[in-house]
């Protein structure tokens, strides 16, 4: 398939989420690329082991990504491209802020933080 052959030499370990356009990349690719964000727009990821989906910037605990729902969380994010799995893996949560999280900030943590409680990694990849 198409697939077969395109993850490969694009992909390599990484997901469609996480790969950019390089220079010399072939029109094809580039031309995906271009529509790739309208695309993961649209889609919604079920997360089994959170390897292949983005924390802040995939649609997967909500309907839309949480850096839409948490603008506040996800200006000051270190790692904006993060996984669900390098986030969620561990207590506490592996994530850190630029600057102390204080008064709204601090508000739109807590809430956060209450529904990644529910969040259960599973062995199966995720999907969408």
């Amino acid at each position: 398939t198409w697939a077969q052959i395109l993850r490969p030499k694009y992909l390599q370990s990484k997901t469609l989420s996480q790969v950019t356009v390089r220079p010399m990349d072939s029109p094809f690719w580039k031309g995906l690329m271009r529509v790739k964000s309208v695309f993961l727009n649209r889609t919604k990821f079920v997360v089994g082991n959170g390897t292949s989906t983005r924390f802040w910037e995939d649609t997967w605990l909500g309907d839309t990504p949480l850096a839409l729902q948490y603008p506040s969380l996800y200006s000051i994010v270190q790692r904006r491209d993060a996984t669900v799995e390098s986030v969620c893996q561990s207590t506490p949560l592996n994530i850190s802020f630029r600057r102390a999280l204080a008064g709204n900030r601090w508000e739109a943590w807590l809430h956060l933080v209450r529904r990644l409680m529910d969040v259960q990694l599973s062995q199966r990849p995720d999907q969408l």
